[in-house]
């Protein structure tokens, strides 16, 4: 059986990395805006120098943003946590750690398949590993018993996984489409409610199943 260990302090240390690393994102336009400051430049200039820059920043603060309240979410079903929740949840983190540096790059690397795949498959890794986490989760010892996992959380967590990968191949493969692939994203709201109404219109609810043990 899993040693009952309090999932408070895991989930502080992700969020103090999480907040670390939507911090960073912004700290390359704070110093591009200190040179252009330096050399004279203009609010309008800057803002025209650096806006694809600031769009990635955007994309990725609300990428992090999104994969921090699922990681949230799904630790409000736990009552504790083991091994191999600890593990999947410290690669989380590495992944969020990595997403700056993806940033910094398309703002300031040319378009180019490695630069816009590495960015896309951080991001596909990140969602990957909160997948990982609701299936080690769901019907297991750490689970709270009151408060189960729903279905629809790891079905929208795959979803949402596989888009991400979709969206990766897209724009590694066709470059004029590049990091929009990442708009086929906004599909990942109305399939999450149509597996929403198909779960709740089901007779039987899956998570009544008893809780595995040693997860």
């Amino acid at each position: 059986m899993a040693t009952r260990k309090s999932p408070e302090r895991l989930a502080a240390f992700t969020d103090a990395i999480v907040a670390i690393a939507i911090t960073l994102l912004i700290l390359p336009l704070v110093d591009a805006a200190s040179d252009e400051i330096n050399e004279g430049s203009t609010f309008g200039a800057f803002f025209n120098e650096h806006f694809g820059q600031i769009g990635t920043f955007l994309i990725s603060f609300a990428v992090i943003a999104r994969l921090w309240v699922g990681h949230h979410r799904i630790f409000e079903h736990l009552r504790s946590y083991s091994p191999r929740i600890l593990m999947f949840t410290i690669l989380w983190s590495l992944t969020i750690v990595i997403m700056p540096l993806p940033t910094a790059m398309t703002a300031n690397f040319a378009l180019e398949p490695g630069v816009i795949g590495f960015y896309i498959a951080t991001m596909a890794a990140s969602s990957l590993m909160l997948t990982l986490l609701v299936l080690v989760i769901r019907g297991s010892a750490s689970e709270d018993p009151d408060d189960r996992l729903p279905l629809h959380v790891l079905v929208n967590s795959g979803g949402t996984t596989l888009l991400f990968v979709l969206a990766g191949i897209l724009g590694v493969v066709f470059p004029t489409v590049n990091y929009y692939a990442l708009f086929i994203l906004v599909l990942s709201w109305p399939l999450n409610v149509i597996v929403v109404r198909r779960v709740h219109d089901r007779p039987a609810d899956s998570n009544s199943r008893a809780p595995r043990h040693g997860a």
